[in-house]
C-alpha cells in the first residue's frame, strides 16, 4: 500500500480508526490491518483495536459474544441502578 493509497482510505474512513474512530497521533501512525489468511487490506485501525482483533483470533464468533458479554453487563448494570431508585423511593433501599 503506498502513502497515498493510505491517505485516501483513512481520509474514506474520516480520519481515524475504523472501529473507533481514534484519530492518529503526531507520534503514531494507525495501523494497516490485513486478513492474515489472503492478505487483503480491509482498513486502517488504531494500535488498541489492531491488536484487539488479533486477541479475539479474528474469530466473528468471539467477537460477537464479547460484545453481547460487554452489553449485557452494560445493561445489568442500568437495571441495578433502577431497581436501587425504586427501593429507595419506597422506603426500602437494600
Amino acid at each position: 500500500m503506498t502513502i497515498e493509497q493510505y491517505d485516501v482510505m483513512l481520509e474514506a474512513q474520516g480520519g481515524g480508526c475504523f472501529i473507533c474512530g481514534r484519530p492518529p497521533r503526531e507520534d503514531i501512525s494507525l495501523h494497516v490491518d490485513h486478513d492474515h489468511s489472503t492478505g487483503k487490506v480491509r482498513g486502517i485501525l488504531c494500535f488498541c483495536c489492531n491488536n484487539a482483533l488479533a486477541d479475539f483470533q479474528e474469530d466473528p464468533e468471539v467477537l460477537k459474544k464479547a460484545a453481547s458479554y460487554v452489553s449485557w453487563h452494560a445493561n445489568e448494570e442500568e437495571v441495578l441502578l433502577a431497581r436501587r431508585r425504586a427501593l429507595s423511593l419506597v422506603g426500602k433501599a437494600p
